[in-house]
């Protein structure tokens, strides 16, 4: 009687631990399964790899700000003439650094928009309407500087005077002068510098942001924008402004 009993009572050991192991192994299975779909949901994640992009943008951007701060400080505490002329340079090094990390955020930011209004995750622009700067492209001014001036946050500019003006009463497309009116975004990036990467000389990005204005003739030397160089296929002044 006694040994039935143990019998009995060892089997039902038996049961009870297969059927602990059996309930370890189904969770244990199921959490995998879950991160391993939460990893494979991340990674197909819809323009996933344009917001890596901007992430390690703005990381780098804030290495440059912290580094003009750290560059500051060392400049103000400069005994010598010579020590403060060694730390002005590197000043310079370092805003220019922190200007170029604020554009390649601003870069960074507008691809995560193209992707997200193609509404996937290739890197292709969404669509794009025919814009003021448009009848510039259709005379010859490379197309991909309209579609960059579609993609600004305010492509007509805020309406105020434009720091660039005097370029577009020399004949370059009025429209390019206005969108330069809208604020400088942080960090000192130019309000059109999105034209720029895509083909403007840069000298008129650098002046909408604050610095000089290049001549006409240093901008037709670079690139010959219809209605301000010489030669181009519309008149000197046929895209300025009009009544």
């Amino acid at each position: 009687m006694f040994r039935h009993l143990m019998k009995a009572l060892l089997a039902l050991c038996v049961v009870a631990a297969m059927s602990f192991v059996g309930t370890t192994s189904a969770t244990a299975a199921s959490d995998s399964s879950a991160r391993s779909g939460s990893s494979t949901a991340k990674a197909g994640e819809p323009c996933a790899k344009q917001k890596q992009k901007v992430v390690k943008a703005k990381k780098k951007a804030k290495k440059a700000d912290k580094r003009v701060k750290k560059v500051a400080k060392a400049k103000k505490r400069a005994d010598s003439s010579k020590q403060r002329h060694a730390a002005d340079k590197k000043l310079k090094k370092a805003k220019k650094a922190k200007k170029k990390a604020h554009r390649q955020v601003a870069k960074a930011k507008r691809a995560l928009k193209k992707c997200r209004n193609a509404g996937g995750p290739g890197p292709g622009p969404g669509p794009v309407n025919p814009g003021p700067l448009q009848p510039a492209c259709d005379a010859g001014l490379p197309q991909p500087i309209c579609d960059a001036l579609s993609q600004l946050p305010l492509p007509g500019g805020t309406g105020g005077a434009s720091p660039i003006q005097a370029l577009c009463d020399a004949g370059l497309p009025q429209a390019i002068c206005d969108a330069a009116s809208a604020p400088v975004p942080p960090g000192g990036a130019s309000p059109i510098q999105p034209l720029c990467d895509a083909g403007l000389p840069q000298a008129i990005c650098d002046a909408a942001s604050g610095g000089s204005a290049p001549s006409p003739t240093l901008i037709c030397g670079l690139l010959p924008i219809p209605g301000l160089c010489p030669g181009s296929l519309l008149p000197q002044g046929g895209l300025a402004r009009t009544a």
